[in-house]
């Protein structure tokens, strides 16, 4: 649970006691029910106080509520941006996306970011727009670039970046609960056709 030495981002606990909200069970349903399919990566939901996110290099199979984070606030400053979380584990690899995301799409409340082998292989043939992001690891440059793309993408319910992952923003968690679960269905049934394992 502790943070990564190489993160892009430095994290500053204002209280290390997990957070509490009615959603994080809901969101814990969905970690599990993604654990189950060849993917990994990280979940969060918005909060009046900023957003809960999944903590980082934990299994979605293995998260419990001691190990989600919540995001208060993001101060971006000369060498690295600043994350001030509540909670015991460290915030998500991703969480600048989440925050530049959230900052950039006020009608969303719940984001999936999957990292997974099937999608990323199946890309072209989900439906789902597939971009390139040309910024580095999980930096803010590279944030605001698939914010970018979300936006020239804004009708579609998913995002594709090429081997990065798939962002799925929604006004709910149980909606992007569903586009996942869809995305991933017709994955299968891709691989099922081409008789792809």
């Amino acid at each position: 649970m502790s943070e990564n030495p190489n993160a892009s981002f430095s994290s500053v606990f204002l209280d290390k006691n997990p957070p509490a909200d009615p959603q994080i069970e809901e969101l814990l349903q969905w970690c599990k029910k993604i654990a189950g399919t060849n993917a990994a990566g990280n979940l969060s939901f918005r909060t009046k106080m900023g957003f809960i996110i999944t903590g980082n290099s934990i299994p979605l199979a293995n998260m419990t509520k001691d190990t989600v984070v919540e995001v208060r606030g993001v101060v971006f400053g000369l060498n690295r941006p600043s994350i001030y979380a509540k909670g015991a584990a460290a915030p998500a690899e991703e969480t600048l996306i989440h925050s530049v995301i959230y900052e950039g799409f006020p009608e969303t409340n719940a984001i999936f970011f999957l990292t997974s082998p099937d999608i990323l292989a199946s890309a072209e043939r989900t439906g789902l727009p597939v971009a390139e992001a040309d910024q580095p690891g999980w930096s803010q440059a590279f944030a605001q670039e698939a914010v970018n793309l979300l936006k020239i993408n804004n009708n579609s319910p998913a995002l594709i970046l090429k081997k990065r992952g798939v962002i799925i923003p929604g006004e709910t968690t149980a909606g992007v609960g569903k586009k996942t679960e869809e995305i991933l269905q017709k994955i299968a049934g891709s691989k099922a056709k081409t008789g792809k394992k």
